[in-house]
């Protein structure tokens, strides 16, 4: 039986320290070897890494270098790997990812069924912010994919590690020029009726980013673009919903079961005994403090207090709970609990916060924030 060709493709931003492993994992897996065609696109190369590609492409024939001196942007140093390439399937890498497992087999099979193959991903652990990333990307990857698969259709992607036919590629003319380049990509594809599937014949391993605040700038992009994706393919996204009426209930059911509840016993549950700490408070209190600080410390006043305390102890006990069960029941691992309590207090607010900003952002000047990011 015939086997297809394929395009490994690497868009990488000045270097990549995982470049030289993941090529190595590429051409050790057992499909032939004169069939994997590695593009190496790079954007404004250090001189050191240079020097590394320079080494790579003579020791392994089947690689080839696009270089630009300057900074093209994901976008371009993508679109350009493909128009070169030779393949009738492409695999597409980011430049901070770690193929922990490949099966190109599998891959190639799978697209036989489908069009669009997402590779499962995992953050890799490092530091405070490492552990908060894995956790969203465990909800995504381990919960909500797996429920979306189900629909065969695509509607998310994220793109630092996929696989598609060049056909399709091409009929959906590749990359568009916008923030969320690969959410696009899969909208587009949706469109015109080509299946996605999440796979686990490639696994990712992903560096987490370094500072909150390269997690921010990303987030504020990824915001963004979620704006321009709504914005642009709100006919399909509306689509997608109707057709999978019951699958998109079921996923907002599991993504806001905790607000849910926590609204519930906001609006629903009586809070007297939190009053009556309050008296009982005030009553100590008037017994010890002067007379004019009781004026600004009454019962209600101190209730509020307490109210407001209540309300986001439960929160954070409600939402941390149920992420630590959801991600722990999935992955049959026990986790340290303190992230999902700094999961919830921290990473879901800033990421909202970052959302709401973005939108009045863009109602009031029609264009996204300053970003540093090459579109």
């Amino acid at each position: 039986m015939d086997l297809p060709k394929i395009s490994i493709i690497f868009p990488i931003y000045k270097k990549s320290k995982h470049l030289e492993n993941n090529i190595k994992k590429i051409l050790e897996d057992p499909y032939p070897n004169d069939l994997k065609e590695i593009i190496i696109s790079i954007d404004s190369p250090e001189d050191d890494f240079l020097n590394k590609l320079m080494e790579l492409k003579s020791k392994y024939k089947n690689i080839t270098l696009v270089i630009s001196r300057e900074r093209r942007g994901k976008v371009s140093a993508t679109n350009d790997a493909v128009k070169i390439s030779s393949g009738e399937i492409l695999f597409f890498f980011d430049a901070d990812v770690f193929i922990d497992y490949i099966n190109i087999k599998g891959i190639v099979d799978e697209l036989k069924e489908y069009d669009i193959i997402e590779f499962y991903k995992e953050i890799i652990k490092k530091g405070w912010l490492g552990y908060l990333m894995f956790i969203e990307f465990s909800l995504y990857f381990d919960i909500i994919d797996p429920i979306l698969n189900k629909t065969k259709s695509p509607l998310f992607l994220n793109g630092s590690g996929f696989a598609t036919k060049k056909s399709v590629w091409n009929d959906v003319e590749g990359y568009s020029k916008v923030y969320v380049e690969d959410v696009d990509f899969a909208m587009k594809a949706g469109k015109k009726g080509y299946k996605y599937h999440m796979s686990k014949n490639v696994i990712l391993l992903i560096e987490p980013l370094k500072s909150l605040r390269q997690w921010i700038d990303q987030r504020k992009r990824w915001s963004f673009g979620l704006i321009e994706v709504i914005l642009n393919h709100l006919d399909y996204m509306v689509a997608f919903f109707i057709q999978n009426m019951l699958i998109s209930i079921f996923i907002l059911l599991i993504l806001y079961l905790p607000y849910l509840i926590w609204t519930y016993i906001y609006i629903y549950l009586p809070a007297s005994f939190l009053y009556q700490i309050a008296i009982g408070m005030y009553e100590n209190l008037s017994k010890n403090i002067s007379f004019i600080y009781l004026i600004i410390l009454n019962p209600t006043s101190i209730f509020k207090v307490f109210y407001i305390l209540y309300l986001t102890l439960l929160y954070t006990i409600l939402t941390s709970s149920y992420i630590y069960l959801l991600i722990s029941i999935k992955r049959r691992k026990l986790y340290n609990f303190l992230s999902f309590i700094l999961f919830s207090v921290l990473y879901i607010p800033l990421y909202e916060i970052i959302l709401i900003y973005d939108i009045i952002y863009y109602g009031i000047f029609e264009r996204a924030p300053k970003m540093n990011w090459k579109v």
